[in-house]
């Protein structure tokens, strides 16, 4: 039997297991949304960075670096992991204050608004059901070149492994799951390194070799990477910054990120976690760029540069760890594909539509049939609908926050923030970006950069948002939340917990730190000295 299909099956049945054995320990709402309000910093990091990585993240992004995007990347990736910072200080632990069990029913509460609720409901399952449909296409085409089987069937074994243990165990079986899979492909990840490394001349000289490579332009390592026809240096440097931003926001609000501070033990744990997805965003991921840099090295034409870590580990890395790392990348697939299905089956059943349950039981059987009925739908679409899994991804990962980020933000920090104010900016934002996605996608519209669909979003969403302030006021159960969201609690106040708040800013400062030392003595030094800038 091919050994890689040994892998996909063996891991497959370890994440079933893992997850049906957290389902026994469900027995309420509290356990299967928001997995009893008890996980632990190593949980919660866990799931927050598997499930934002996903396939494009290890195939996607090592196909634009390969194609000479690095310095984008690693400049958009330290915007982005500082959005574990902000999210938690500025939004997440007031979520957590909260005691909802959805974000969509943040909103309700924080505007005493069904109907905003059941928007931010819509929102959430438009969203991330295209995400969901992404990533699943994505992981069943990475099993296809594994095990050789149809892509119908591996869309099926796919959508069996994130279906069951999602649909029985909820958010318990999620974050298990999801931090067993963010541990594999880290290890494989590292694991492998050395290995591309030692193949491309070793680690000192990758950086050396690429610059010299006449096969290789040297912008590829350069402040703006390799220019795309009629892109300027500045063009790269602004695309990069926007789009960091943009992520920014996304992790910092988005409900397949933010609603991982419900199931938070406390809220401090909410920025711990925070600092070690940041951590594993900015280093993490620079390392695994790296990886794709030195194997432009070995192989300078692979084509799509997406196969690029998948082409390494059949051709480069010993067959144990080639197994190790794919699986690993298909981990992280599916990891992804359990966060958004759980996140939507949740939103179905407590968000849109008041179902007025008899009880919680009731409720947890709509919830699980409710996942049942979305994987089936993701899983016929997926099979009839050709793959564009970047685009797809990029699209569907940021349109909530563009409805939501400034509603997200100001629902804590603005005194005069009204259900108006929020219902027509949430709407505005929404219809800007999408509408403005599609012209720019389909019919070529240069939104680029400032000009980008998002920040149009956010820009018209604010002056819907100031309009609609002046239409509506703050009535008093919006009083009583908020005041009952800006106290915190006596639990909390404990010194020894911001104690150990304060050794994770510690680490996160010096990993920043090392990291910066590191990139200046093997990157920007040797590139300058090539150049005869130095």
């Amino acid at each position: 039997m091919n050994i890689y299909l040994i892998g996909v099956i063996i891991s497959i049945i370890v994440y079933i297991i893992i997850g049906n054995y957290a389902g026994k320990s469900v027995k309420d709402i509290d356990d299967y949304y928001v997995s009893g309000r008890n996980a632990t910093t190593i949980l919660i990091a866990g799931t927050l960075f598997a499930s934002m990585l996903s396939t494009n993240g290890f195939m996607g992004d090592t196909g634009w670096v390969y194609d000479g995007n690095i310095t984008k990347l690693v400049m958009l990736n330290v915007l982005c992991g500082s959005g574990y910072i902000i999210g938690p200080m500025f939004f997440g632990r007031y979520l957590r204050r909260s005691q909802v069990v959805t974000m969509p029913e943040f909103y309700g509460k924080r505007f005493n608004s069904r109907r905003i609720q059941s928007f931010a409901g819509i929102t959430t399952v438009i969203s991330l059901t295209a995400y969901l449909l992404a990533v699943t296409q994505g992981t069943a085409l990475l099993m296809q070149q594994l095990t050789g089987l149809s892509f119908g069937i591996c869309l099926v074994i796919s959508f069996i492994c994130f279906t069951s243990f999602t649909m029985y165990s909820g958010s318990s079986g999620v974050i298990l799951t999801d931090t067993l899979m963010f541990m594999i492909f880290i290890s494989a990840t590292i694991v492998a390194g050395p290995f591309i490394f030692q193949a491309a001349g070793g680690v000192s000289s990758v950086i050396p070799n690429v610059i010299s490579d006449p096969a290789i332009s040297h912008d590829m390592l350069s402040y703006h990477g390799i220019l795309g026809q009629g892109e300027s240096a500045l063009d790269s440097m602004i695309y990069a910054i926007t789009m960091g931003i943009v992520w920014l926001i996304t992790v910092s609000v988005s409900p397949w990120q933010a609603s991982r501070n419900l199931m938070a033990k406390n809220e401090h744990v909410t920025f711990r976690a925070g600092v070690v997805a940041c951590i594993c965003t900015t280093v993490f991921l620079t390392f695994l760029y790296f990886i794709a840099v030195a194997i432009k090295l070995i192989n300078p034409a692979i084509s799509p540069s997406e196969q690029v870590i998948i082409w390494s580990c059949f051709n480069v890395m010993p067959k144990f760890v080639g197994v190790l790392v794919l699986t690993g990348v298909m981990a992280a697939g599916l990891s992804s594909a359990s966060t958004f299905l759980s996140v939507v089956g949740f939103s179905l059943t407590n968000d849109i539509y008041d179902f007025n349950f008899k009880d919680d039981k009731a409720k947890l059987r709509m919830s699980r049939l409710t996942m049942l009925i979305v994987g089936v739908i993701a899983l016929g679409i997926a099979y009839i609908m050709p793959p564009s899994i970047r685009v797809i991804s990029w699209f569907a990962s940021t349109i909530i926050a563009a409805s939501w980020g400034l509603v997200a933000f100001m629902s804590v920090w603005s005194k005069k923030l009204t259900e108006t104010g929020a219902f027509y900016g949430m709407v505005t934002g929404f219809v800007v970006f999408f509408v403005g996605k599609m012209a720019k996608e389909f019919m070529g519209l240069p939104l680029n950069n400032i000009l980008d669909p998002f920040f149009l979003a956010l820009l018209f969403g604010y002056i819907s948002i100031m309009i609609g302030n002046k239409k509506g006021t703050i009535g008093k159960e919006e009083k009583i939340f908020i005041n009952m969201m800006l106290t915190v609690p006596e639990e909390e106040k404990s010194a020894e917990l911001f104690k150990r708040d304060k050794l994770y800013a510690k680490v996160l400062i010096a990993s920043g730190a090392l990291m910066m030392v590191i990139l200046i003595v093997f990157w920007a030094i040797p590139y300058n000295n090539f150049m005869g800038v130095m």
